[in-house]
C-alpha cells in the first residue's frame, strides 16, 4: 500500500476500528518548539523522547526553514522513536498577507505536500486576524465578511487536504476571527468534513464570561462535537485588565482540569491530545501531573 493511500485508509473509521486501543501514556503528545536549526530541533525531540513521550506535533518557523532542515526532520523523528502526530501550519488564513507565526500563504502550501513526509495525520493553522499581533484586540477581525475571507482562502486546497488524507485543525483565540464555539461551528458547516476544530479551552472562552469558565468548557464540547480534530492542553487565568489572559502550560492556571480531560475522554480515540506552552525542562513534570488525571 502506497503512502497516500495508507494515509486514506488510516483516515477512516473502518482502520480506526482495526488499531488496537491505546492508553491515554501512549496517547498524550507534546507541542515542541524546534527552532530554525537542526541542533534546536534535535534538542528539543530529545527533551520530549527523555520526558517519555512518544506522539509530537512540532513548530517550526516555514519562513525560515531551508530544503535541508525539512529532508533532515523526519529522521530526526525517527531517530528519537517519535510519532508525529501534527504539523503545525499557522497560515493567517483570513489576511494570508499579515504573517501571524512565521507562516505565508505559500509555506502552508509546502506543508500540505510535507505532511506526508513526518507522517502528519493533522495540520494546524489559525483562523486568522487583520492584526500581525495575536494577541491584539482587532475589531476588525468580528466584523461581517471575516469567515467568507478564511473559505476563499482555503477553498483552492479542499481537494488537496482530502487526497492527503488530511484533517485540517482550524486554532483560533479570543482575538481572532471566529473566537468562540459558535461562531468557529457556524463557519466549519460551510466547511468539508476533512476541516474541523482544534479544542482549546482558554482560546474559546470569552473573557466576559471567565467567571463561569466551566459552564463554557462544557458548551464548547457540545457545540463543535462531531468537528474536534484536535485537543490542546494549556491552562490560563485572567489578566489585571479582565480583558486577556496569561497562558501558563496545562495544570499552572485556574481551569477545571478534571473535568477538562472528562470531556476529552468522551472523543474520538484518533483525536491527538497535545500539551503545549511548556519549556522543555518542564516535560517531564507536565507528563506525571496529566496522567495522574
Amino acid at each position: 500500500m502506497n503512502r497516500m493511500r495508507r494515509r486514506a485508509f488510516l483516515a477512516c473509521p473502518a482502520a480506526a476500528l482495526a488499531r488496537p486501543a491505546e492508553s491515554w501514556a501512549d496517547r498524550l503528545g507534546i507541542l515542541c518548539q524546534l527552532g530554525g536549526t537542526e541542533q534546536t530541533a534535535r534538542a528539543a525531540l530529545a527533551a520530549a523522547r527523555e520526558a517519555g513521550f512518544r506522539r509530537v506535533q512540532v513548530n517550526f518557523p516555514w519562513t525560515k526553514v531551508e530544503a535541508q532542515y525539512l529532508k533532515g526532520l523526519p529522521s530526526w523523528l525517527r531517530s528519537e522513536q517519535l510519532r508525529c502526530d501534527v504539523l503545525s501550519a499557522y497560515v493567517n488564513c483570513l489576511q494570508p498577507g499579515t504573517i501571524l507565526m512565521n507562516t505565508r500563504a505559500e509555506d502552508f502550501a509546502r506543508a500540505l505536500d510535507y505532511a506526508g513526509e513526518v507522517g502528519a495525520s493533522r495540520l494546524v493553522a489559525w483562523t486568522g486576524s487583520h492584526s500581525a499581533d495575536l494577541m491584539k484586540i482587532e475589531p476588525r477581525n468580528a466584523a461581517g465578511g471575516a469567515e467568507d475571507a478564511i473559505i476563499r482562502f482555503l477553498e483552492p486546497h479542499f481537494r488537496k487536504i482530502e487526497s492527503a488524507g488530511l484533517r485540517l485543525a482550524l486554532e483560533t483565540y479570543v482575538t481572532l476571527a471566529c473566537p468562540d464555539a459558535p461562531s468557529l461551528r457556524r463557519m466549519l458547516d460551510r466547511l468539508p468534513a476533512s476541516i474541523g476544530a482544534v479544542l482549546d479551552p482558554p482560546n474559546l472562552t470569552p473573557p466576559a464570561r471567565y467567571a463561569e469558565r466551566d459552564s463554557v468548557l462544557r458548551e464548547m464540547f457540545r457545540t463543535l462535537r462531531g468537528r474536534i480534530v484536535l485537543v490542546h492542553m494549556k491552562d490560563f487565568r485572567l489578566a489585571a485588565d479582565g480583558k486577556s489572559y496569561s497562558l501558563p502550560g496545562p495544570l499552572m492556571g485556574e481551569m477545571n482540569y478534571p473535568l477538562f480531560v472528562e470531556q476529552v475522554r468522551g472523543l474520538p480515540a484518533d483525536v491527538p491530545i497535545v500539551a503545549e506552552h511548556l519549556d522543555p525542562k518542564q516535560f517531564t513534570e507536565a507528563r506525571q501531573k496529566l496522567l495522574a488525571l
